[in-house]
């Protein structure tokens, strides 16, 4: 046990409560409606309370843990949790519970409500321990649950399309997780440990295996992160995947992929033996690709969730590349993207599901004049576009800002093409959504469609209420980015113990 960590029962609590929510969703079938909503908001609020708590506690400097179940005389089950893991597990709470309160109006009237609540609820807790998982096996058993366990997410739909990109998402995540597995056998192997509180592997280790093993993690991870060209279950996912869930799914957990290579590059190799094998400008490489490839694909995308989903794959390409570089501020810059990135993108997820619902159209082509019939939903699409864009003084504006700062510190400027390059692709892929919005005049599909729903308004406050929430975090993290315990605080804390 590590002398200067604080044992609490409030860590693994965070980690449970949604779990035993799940379970509790799952058996809530006969449940009154307002019950059962009731149950749920409870869990969710309980969850953003304990990780927040988490949060403060370890920003003030210090380590909280909890060993929970002893495999082998020298393998525990064990929570530790550091900066990086605090900020990831709030992030994870406060966006599944505004897309728990959406999907209390958008999944109203869809079938098998106990399975979606119980596995949308246990994804969380599976999410939250991989988030403070205090060593390998722990980060392991926790990645492979949520990664493999959110698979009935996906296809809740049961269409064939749904089903098709279910069996395309399980075998990209069977094939990484392995991947993973071998990486982590192989550093508990050359290491004699797994504590991921510190660097595990040293320069004195054979190089070929140390290379072997980086590459397993990288590619492993990089699925999950959906880099290209190990991106092919992202597209799919999301269009079938309902709204709340693509939500939760475009924001955390395809970034679960890139935390997992922060944990690779700061906590297994540590940035000296990263920087002494060279590997870190070919993961830059292929960032930087990303960012560009997938921002292109998405131009030419007229479903606004398949849109979206390509967004998502150029977004974390921004991501891997700030953690690539080896920098303190782009590193900076790479945290804090996640933390924007999960309520920009969760924001027009919302709006995306809302424009299904409400109009039922999915096409970008079908959206002229929405605006005059969802001003509310239009204009939180808009707020959320100029953020990803990289706008001032939104959210996205500040971690690209820090990338920036960390290209230049770097010294290699020809990445600053790909983050100017990668903001203007944004805008062309995004603001012609909003231009439609308001600027044309609805089409013969338009009004048709809000006839056939009933409805030639917004939706129900349920509805906008999440929507309208998650705008206003995305000024609230820019504006005020500087702020005690918001995210740019907190990842310059993380960064101090990468780089120390």
């Amino acid at each position: 046990m590590d002398a200067g960590a604080h044992t609490s029962w409030v860590v693994p609590a965070a980690v449970f409560v949604p779990l035993l929510g799940g379970c509790a969703a799952g058996v809530s079938g006969a449940w009154p409606k307002r019950l059962r909503c009731g149950v749920l908001s409870a869990v969710a609020v309980l969850s953003v309370a304990l990780t927040s708590w988490v949060l403060v506690r370890v920003s003030s400097g210090v380590t909280l843990e909890a060993h929970l179940v002893k495999m082998t005389p020298q393998i525990w089950i064990h929570l530790k949790v550091d900066a990086l893991g605090s900020l990831y597990g709030v992030l994870a709470a406060v966006l599944w519970l505004l897309a728990l309160a959406y999907s209390f109006g958008y999944m109203a009237d869809e079938h098998r409500l106990p399975r979606y609540y119980a596995f949308f609820l246990l994804s969380l807790g599976w999410t939250v321990g991989v988030a403070y998982s205090g060593n390998l096996l722990t980060f392991l058993v926790f990645y492979e649950l949520f990664s493999i366990l959110t698979y009935p997410l996906v296809v809740h739909e049961q269409t064939p399309e749904a089903l098709a990109a279910g069996t395309k998402y399980i075998v990209y995540i069977l094939v990484g997780g392995s991947l993973v597995l071998l990486a982590i056998v192989y550093t508990y192997f050359l290491a004699g440990g797994q504590d991921i509180g510190r660097p595990l592997l040293d320069a004195g280790m054979p190089r070929a295996q140390l290379l072997a093993v980086f590459w397993c993690f990288i590619a492993g991870f990089g699925v999950k992160a959906a880099l290209v060209p190990l991106h092919g279950w992202v597209p799919d996912a999301h269009p079938a995947a309902p709204a709340p869930f693509s939500a939760v799914l475009s924001g955390i957990m395809v970034a679960t992929g890139t935390f997992g290579i922060m944990r690779v590059f700061f906590n297994v190799f540590g940035v000296e033996l990263v920087r002494s094998l060279g590997v870190g400008r070919w993961v830059a490489y292929v960032a930087a690709f990303t960012v560009v490839f997938a921002a292109l694909l998405a131009m030419n995308q007229d479903d606004i969730k398949r849109r979206l989903a390509y967004s998502t794959i150029s977004q974390m390409g921004y991501v891997a590349l700030g953690v690539a570089l080896l920098d303190p501020q782009a590193t900076t810059g790479a945290i804090v993207h996640v933390a924007n990135h999960a309520f920009m993108k969760g924001a027009l997820f919302f709006c995306a599901g809302l424009f299904i619902k409400r109009l039922g159209v999915r096409s970008v082509r079908e959206l002229d004049g929405a605006a005059k019939r969802m001003p509310v939903t239009a204009a939180v699409l808009t707020i959320a576009s100029l953020a990803m864009i990289g706008t001032p003084p939104l959210a996205g504006f500040v971690s690209k800002w820090y990338l920036g700062l960390g290209i230049l510190h770097s010294g290699q400027v020809g990445y600053l093409v790909v983050l100017i390059g990668g903001a203007l692709l944004a805008g062309v892929y995004l603001l012609p959504i909003a231009y439609r919005m308001y600027f044309k005049e609805p089409g013969p599909a338009l009004p048709e469609t809000l006839h056939a729903k009933g409805g030639s308004g917004e939706a129900p406050l349920t509805m906008l209420a999440p929507l309208v929430a998650a705008a206003l975090i995305v000024i609230l993290l820019g504006v005020c980015a500087a702020s005690p315990f918001l995210p740019a605080e907190v990842a310059k804390g993380a960064v101090e113990a990468f780089f120390r």
